[in-house]
């Protein structure tokens, strides 16, 4: 298609610009969340988000295994990126949530995130 907007396909994610300004994180189901799988997901979005600034929004599915390593990795200090001003993550469950928040205020990124159950707050948080 023509008009198509740049992404990629990663194990862990579809990550795609949906405007100009926003990126969109889409989490496979029925994947756990690795250091491997979070560098390829942050590659392709480093590699998309050169063309500019913009907001990223995060959806989880219900179902997320969070592997050990992964969670006590700094992934912005291993992979910056420079053009990210904000990230909203859609947990949709609070145990999702909770890992998210405990994640987020021990490895605090570089720029405002914040964690909601809906993609609705969500949206509503990155001015969508």
């Amino acid at each position: 298609m023509a008009n198509e907007l740049p992404g990629q396909d990663t194990p862990l994610a579809l990550v795609r610009y949906t405007a100009a300004d926003r990126v969109e994180v889409h989490f496979k189901p029925d994947r756990t969340f690795t250091v491997e799988g979070i560098q390829q997901m942050m590659a392709a979005r480093q590699q998309l988000g050169v063309s500019g600034p913009h907001k990223v929004l995060m959806i989880m599915p219900e179902h997320v295994d969070f592997d050990l390593a992964m969670i006590s990795t700094d992934h912005y200090r291993q992979m910056p990126q420079p053009n990210t001003l904000a990230v909203a993550w859609v947990a949709r469950t609070e145990r999702n949530a909770t890992f998210t928040r405990m994640y987020l205020a021990y490895f605090p990124p570089p720029f405002p995130s914040a964690v909601f159950l809906t993609e609705a707050e969500a949206r509503t948080w990155l001015g969508w």
